[in-house]
């Protein structure tokens, strides 16, 4: 059921950030969109592999928030979690897999893919996980910015 819930919620934020004509646009238009929306989400992820808090703060909306692990988590609480923890890792490397971009229209994107992720931390300690993670883009004047995301978390042995 939860995840029911979170992917009715990830679907209405998707529709709401679509903008009317969707329908509209060419396939050249689409294709744009599409690696436009793509580059944001590989910057966005070679931030959080250089361990680059602002720069991974860079790619969230003001108004970004998430599910993580079924925890509904505003713009805030990840701004400061991303600051308290991310600079202390000793080495983060996150595998995306399957990346799907899937674009509603002119400025809005859903992108979809599995990742495992081995973070050392600083004690040394190696977490290790994994999971599907689904991103809102929404373009926002020249930028696309992440207006919300979904990410499960499952440990790897």
């Amino acid at each position: 059921m939860k995840r029911w819930i979170v992917g009715c919620t990830i679907l209405l934020t998707a529709a709401a950030a679509c903008s009317s004509g969707n329908g509209t646009l060419s396939e050249a238009d689409r294709t744009a969109i599409a690696a436009a929306v793509d580059s944001a989400t590989r910057a966005f992820q070679a931030a959080e592999r250089a361990r680059d808090a602002e720069g991974t703060i860079a790619h969230l909306a003001p108004d970004f928030s998430m599910y993580n692990d079924g925890v509904r988590t505003s713009y805030d609480a990840v701004v400061e979690s991303i600051r308290a923890t991310m600079g202390t890792f000793q080495h983060f490397e996150p595998q995306w897999n399957d990346l799907i971009v899937r674009v509603l229209g002119p400025n809005a994107a859903v992108v979809s893919f599995t990742f495992r992720d081995s973070i050392v931390t600083e004690s040394g300690e190696i977490l290790r996980s994994t999971g599907p993670t689904t991103l809102v883009w929404e373009r926002q004047g020249t930028h696309w910015l992440i207006v919300f995301a979904d990410a499960d978390h499952y440990p790897v042995e």
